[in-house]
């Protein structure tokens, strides 16, 4: 009996122990498992992070090098202009100098000789304004009305005559509501204005705000956005004010979507309107100084950044910020002022940089890359405690550097693809220590889990990049083959990042993109045709040779093309065909056209016989004469 009981009481102990030594291998099973998912997850995110830098570094990457080759192809035209100043004057219609005044530009967009349709249904502008037209106007335009060009008109001159009142650098302060509002780059997106002004509130005498620039190009609702920027002036010039940004020019419109925008809404009249916004353009202030202590400017500045020199710059005469006026010498020639066009250009193009000093802006072809102690210098030099600038598109729509001093704002949310980016404004009040409200106007983009967002923007930077490549195959496939002597179809990773970063010009992390890119084979080498397998791209294109090339000019083409439209027409006239090739012709000794010749020419690319070629008639034509090259025939 007694054995009985010592053994049941073993057993029990035994029991015991067991129980306790599983809950331990529980315990600690449980630790691995949940240490396993915590490596697992922070790797995850890790990865996904780099996915999503790789794509911002693409899609920006791209973005400055196609505004770099701008410039240079418009200073290439430039030099050809400087230098035949008779054929310039058949291309442009007035001269860009200081003679085109408050007159100029009155008669050019005079309203008097413009009449409302009959059929008519959209909003009307009605002086004074007031706040329920401001309302009126939104609602308009939610149902994607459009202002009647006459009532446009009307305010495009209005506007110019409150801006012309306004110095180069204008003064507010936090004192009277407590706050002033800073929003970014728009680039014409009507969405994330009224997100804003949903947020935020309307502007008010009480609800102060400042748009730091660039409010068109790229987006659709360019004109929606200015006419609601310049009616908020109007009926608010002392708590609404705007700065001119990069893209408010006249040269930047043409390229980047706002030329187009309003021949597409305006037809016939877009001449007319164009040059009132151009001349409402030229006029807009450049700086606005909060209480004495905040710049804020749309690009930024640089080791010559001085506001009172900025000030007294007539600014009116800058048409566009990259072509500089000019004025009559002692000798009779004409002559830059190169220090007032610099304090211009570098205002409204320049971005800081992390390392210290000042250097020419060559990833944008325009302004300077500032660094900390230029910051602090200009600030310092000014009694000023911070710097607000926008011009670049950041993820979180902001960013904050140089130990503070400066700040980025960017307005213009999905800028890049929907879910690229948030947009952002500040709030700032009298301790002037910025405050960033995100938001994105795009709702789906907000339902999407953080993989499927990364994922789908990436695609498409993705998408974009391989249409670069594509577009470059011939020249990529001879650098490659220049690497593989014995055609084997591959080369070496050192290989195929320098010929894709030389023939490309793009500074991308090029092996981080390989495997979206290329195939490997077993030795680590890349199969160099991989690059041109993507049938999205490939499998609709009947004419390889001839589309690569078009492809690749394309840009390049329709700039030329909104150059020779000096009416903004979106159509070029026989006049303006001819010009050009005048123009181009005088240019170039070895090209001889008789008055004969320009008009066969022009017969030849008006394909469909309307007395006007459109741009896929011009297209059609560089087409025609690449097949020609291609072929061997000339």
């Amino acid at each position: 009996m007694g054995c009985a009981s010592s053994n049941t009481s073993n057993d029990k102990e035994a029991l015991k122990k067991l129980n306790d030594l599983a809950e331990i291998n529980s315990a600690e099973t449980q630790l691995r498992a949940t240490l396993m998912i915590q490596r697992w997850f922070r790797r995850w995110r890790a990865e996904l992070e780099v996915r999503r830098r790789c794509t911002w570094t693409i899609f920006q990457t791209m973005e400055y090098a196609s505004e770099n080759e701008q410039l240079k192809l418009y200073n290439f035209f430039n030099d050809i202009i400087s230098g035949l100043p008779d054929a310039f004057n058949a291309m442009q219609n007035e001269k860009n100098d200081q003679a085109e005044t408050s007159e100029y530009f009155s008669k050019l967009s005079n309203p008097d000789y413009v009449t409302i349709d009959p059929d008519y249904k959209g909003p009307d502008l009605v002086f004074p304004i007031d706040e329920n037209q401001i309302k009126i106007f939104i609602e308009a335009f939610k149902e994607r009305q459009v202002l009647d060009a006459k009532h446009l008109l009307i305010l495009l001159a209005e506007a110019r005559k409150h801006f012309m009142k306004i110095e180069n650098v204008q003064y507010t302060v936090t004192s009277i509501a407590g706050k002033v509002t800073v929003v970014g780059d728009l680039h014409g997106s009507l969405d994330d204005l009224l997100m804003i002004f949903f947020k935020n509130g309307l502007p008010s005498a009480d609800n102060p705000y400042v748009i730091n620039g660039d409010f068109v190009d790229r987006g659709p609702a360019s004109v929606e956005v200015s006419i609601l920027l310049f009616i908020l002036c109007l009926l608010y010039p002392n708590s609404f004010l705007l700065n001119r940004g990069n893209h408010e020019d006249v040269i930047m419109n043409k390229r980047y979507g706002f030329t187009t925008e309003l021949v597409k809404k305006y037809g016939l009249l877009a001449n007319r309107i164009s040059k009132g916004f151009e001349g409402v353009f030229r006029v807009l202030p450049l700086v606005t100084v909060v209480d004495n202590s905040v710049l804020i400017c749309h690009g930024g500045v640089s080791d010559i950044t001085d506001l009172n020199y900025i000030n007294d710059i007539p600014r009116h005469k800058y048409a566009s910020i990259l072509r500089p006026p000019t004025k009559i010498n002692d000798d009779g020639e004409d002559e830059i002022d190169l220090i007032e066009w610099r304090q211009m250009l570098d205002l409204l193009w320049s971005d800081p940089k992390a390392a210290v000093g000042c250097e020419p802006n060559t990833f944008r072809g325009g302004g300077t890359y500032f660094g900390p102690d230029i910051s602090k210098d200009i600030l310092d030099k000014h009694n000023f405690k911070l710097l607000i600038r926008s011009h670049e598109c950041k993820p979180d729509g902001y960013d904050v550097t140089h130990d503070g001093l400066v700040v980025t704002i960017f307005s213009a949310s999905n800028y890049y693809e929907a879910g690229s980016n948030l947009g952002a404004y500040i709030k700032l009040g009298p301790s002037h220590k910025p405050q960033f409200i995100q938001f994105s106007a795009t709702e789906n983009t907000k339902q999407l889990p953080l993989y499927s967002r990364v994922s789908k923007v990436e695609s498409s930077a993705l998408r974009d990049l391989r249409t670069q490549i594509f577009s470059n195959k011939g020249r990529l496939l001879d650098a490659f083959e220049s690497h593989d002597t014995e055609k084997t179809g591959l080369i070496t990773m050192m290989e195929w990042t320098e010929s894709m970063s030389s023939v490309l010009n793009l500074d991308l992390p090029w092996r981080t993109l390989r495997s979206k890119l290329v195939e490997v084979d077993d030795e680590g080498k890349i199969k160099y045709d991989s690059c041109f397998t993507d049938g999205t791209i490939e499998g609709s294109i009947a004419n390889k040779q001839v589309t690569e090339t078009i492809y690749r000019q394309r840009n390049i083409l329709e700039t030329i093309f909104r150059l020779l439209d000096t009416d903004n027409s979106g159509l070029l006239s026989r006049e303006e065909l001819r010009a050009g090739c005048e123009l181009l012709a005088k240019h170039n000794g070895s090209i001889s056209l008789s008055p004969d010749d320009l008009d066969n020419l022009v017969d030849t690319m008006d394909i469909n016989k309307d007395g006007e070629i459109n741009f896929n008639e011009f297209l059609e034509s560089f087409r025609m004469v690449d097949n020609k090259f291609s072929n061997g025939n000339i």
